[in-house]
């Protein structure tokens, strides 16, 4: 009895002792639960709505007409698309401020143009600074500091696309370059132009920075029109080697 006594007072003793760090891990749990909400329903932080054909636009300013042909862009770029589903209803956020926009993009992606997630169960596009009547989004970078807006909006929503054809666990596994270079050639291209990509490829052939995503885009370009590789094929076919690819499409630039 004594033994069970003696054992029952150190289990008080080491739960009160960690009381403080329960406090802390709970509160650092509720935290995490209450942003990963803020970033399935945010639109709390925006007091505008625009519904468009399939989109949905929040922003934290009032949008004019220019709205309007951005959304048709994006529809044009989507629909080209053979995995297009327009049972997805896009919510896209203009954030207008880098400050948010650093924010709900985990602070990881806060010079990016756009940000969607596609592992949360949303359909949410956050987007950085953007100048909706000159079809703009902006970022902080040295070189590639704008993109055109329908571009970057047709990108993301190809993320939440992919998600919805071939599943949340074929979009996990996925290559990234298959998933940012079919995001890109929706898109119609990366934030280099052709001439300036293919010039950082040649020059680093070994060192993507600065046009990884220009060379992505160039992958899976060349394997739709060239090689007439079906999209369903580009995301479900595991022996598609992106360095052999990655050579064969080099010797053509």
């Amino acid at each position: 009895m004594k033994k069970l006594l003696q054992a029952y007072r150190e289990y008080r003793a080491a739960v009160a002792k960690n009381k403080p760090y329960k406090i802390i891990r709970y509160t650092l749990l509720l935290i995490a639960a209450a942003f990963v909400l803020l970033l399935v329903y945010p639109q709390v932080l925006f007091a505008h709505e625009v519904r468009y054909k399939n989109f949905t636009v929040y922003s934290r300013q009032p949008l004019d007409h220019s709205i309007y042909p951005v959304l048709d862009k994006v529809e044009a770029q989507l629909s080209a698309s053979p995995i297009n589903d327009t049972n997805l209803h896009p919510k896209i956020f203009l954030t207008n401020s880098q400050r948010l926009y650093s924010l709900l993009s985990l602070y990881i992606g806060w010079n990016s143009f756009g940000k969607a997630y596609p592992l949360l169960p949303a359909s949410n596009v956050f987007i950085n600074e953007a100048d909706v009547s000159r079809d703009l989004v902006f970022r902080k970078a040295a070189t590639g500091s704008q993109r055109s807006l329908s571009g970057v909006i047709s990108h993301e929503i190809t993320h939440l696309l992919i998600r919805n054809k071939f599943g949340y666990v074929k979009n996990i596994t996925t290559p990234s370059w298959k998933k940012e270079g079919y995001a890109e050639y929706v898109a119609g291209g990366s934030t280099l132009d052709y001439e300036s990509g293919v010039k950082l490829w040649k020059a680093s052939p070994n060192d993507g920075t600065g046009y990884q995503y220009f060379k992505y885009h160039l992958l899976v370009k060349y394997l739709i029109e060239q090689e007439k590789l079906p999209v369903d094929a580009l995301f479900n076919r595991d022996d598609l080697d992106q360095t052999q690819l990655e050579q064969k499409v080099f010797s053509t630039l």
